[in-house]
């Protein structure tokens, strides 16, 4: 069933009919088409959704009843059916594909036959090259994602002053590290804060931790360091861990003898070492691992870490990461964001803009809620609050869509007078 042409439809059919001396008949296969050869004229770039994988696909070659995409990167999986999304004058178009053959990054899909999918933009996206932007990344939840109230409380009310220091814009990393250590030391005095040095020598155990907690991003607790049934034995816990996993690994390559005698010198050396009980969590930055806090119980001690204790430093470990995040996000990229985070497009509704770590790039999916510093003049900056709904991987770069959901007072006023004077301007040209 067809739908009804807008007007920036109908412009676009007129400008493709000129170019390509297509017979438009009022049918939508033959406005699909026209989307196509406009993808196709433009080099435009677009969404190519196989198997839930979101996929850059460019148009090839357009047949009568077929178009050829090119699809880097592709697995063929089975499927005969995918999604391809694109924007064409100003409006979302989103189409269900049939997948005709495979060959290697070349994909032959039949035209849909129907328009099936189509958002109207209420505002224009005008395309910039000369706007950059800072932005810093907002409280939601330690985990990212969406908000979990229960644990997000829990830790405000256990941390307040912690917690207080990270929702700011800058931090103070050094007053976050001195809460930090005074909250360590509540569970013991004896403690290591130890960030990764590749020219660090590491005995055969240190290394082995590391290589762990570097794979696994777990927190480890040990409750007995004298018993080998500490190391090695399941857990139920969701949040602590021993090395049984490592072990059940050891054992299938090396041989079960082979495993044991290890975990069993191991519980001798940090035996001999006069630890009874510790506890190590993971310290990342973005999701690598970077180093980690150790809290640990000594025979000269009249106690051992308790399992709340260890869930206790599991929790700072974890505000750890984000703060320290947070603080690179900002002396990485915030300082140098005129050269490094360029704006793409800007509207009334969101914006679209460039970076290129990798690493950021993963962080901000889960951690989406940012807050943008774009000086649309000398004289003025528009401060606004945006999530990331968008996350595209352009092999070199990264492209992340963000919509707005709060401002400061009278900025979109400004940023619609900014717009206008764009737009004049590409219509001038």
């Amino acid at each position: 069933m067809a739908i009804g042409r807008t007007d920036s439809l109908q412009e676009l059919i007129t400008i493709m009919d000129s170019i390509f001396h297509e017979t438009i008949i009022g049918s939508d296969v033959n406005i699909v088409k026209h989307l196509f050869y406009y993808l196709k004229a433009d080099n435009r770039e677009f969404e190519f959704i196989y198997e839930e994988e979101i996929l850059i696909a460019a148009v090839e070659d357009i047949g009568s009843e077929s178009v050829i995409l090119t699809v880097p990167d592709l697995t063929e999986k089975g499927s005969r059916r995918a999604r391809v999304r694109f924007e064409v004058m100003n409006i979302n178009y989103q189409f269900e594909v049939v997948i005709q053959e495979i060959q290697h990054e070349q994909i032959t899909i039949r035209t849909p036959t129907e328009l099936q999918s189509y958002q109207l933009r209420t505002n224009r996206r005008i395309p910039v090259d000369d706007l950059f932007m800072n932005f810093i990344i907002l409280f939601r939840s330690l985990a990212g994602g969406s908000r979990e109230v229960g644990k997000n409380l829990y830790a405000e009310s256990r941390f307040p002053h912690l917690m207080k220091e990270i929702r700011k814009d800058r931090p103070d990393l050094k007053l976050v590290n001195l809460i930090l250590t005074e909250a360590i030391q509540k569970v013991s005095k004896d403690y290591d804060l130890k960030f990764y040095v590749a020219t660090d020598y590491l005995s055969e155990i240190d290394s082995f931790i590391q290589k762990s907690l570097e794979k696994s991003g777990k927190t480890f607790y040990i409750p007995d360091c004298n018993r080998l049934e500490s190391y090695i034995s399941p857990t139920k816990s969701d949040l602590l861990f021993n090395f049984h996993s490592e072990y059940e690994s050891m054992s299938g390559e090396y041989g079960e003898d082979f495993a044991k005698e290890f975990f069993q010198s191991m519980s001798k050396s940090e035996s001999r070492e006069f630890f009874v009980s510790y506890v190590i969590a993971p310290i990342r930055l973005y999701e690598d691992v970077v180093g980690y806090v150790k809290a640990y119980s000594t025979a000269m001690d009249r106690f051992t870490i308790s399992a709340a204790q260890a869930e206790y430093i599991h929790e700072l470990s974890e505000i750890m990461s984000y703060a320290f995040t947070k603080g690179a996000i900002q002396s990485g990229s915030y300082e140098t964001m005129q050269s490094t985070t360029r704006v793409v497009d800007i509207s009334l509704d969101g914006l679209l803009f460039e970076i290129h770590d990798k690493r950021l790039f993963h962080y901000l999916k889960r951690h989406n809620i940012i807050k943008m510093f774009i000086p649309l003049r000398k004289e003025r900056t528009l401060i606004v609050r945006g999530e990331i709904i968008r996350f595209l991987d352009r092999g070199d770069h990264f492209h992340l869509g963000v919509n707005y959901f709060s401002s400061a007072p009278d900025d979109m006023l400004y940023l619609e007078d900014f717009l206008f004077e764009k737009s004049m301007k590409i219509l001038s040209e």
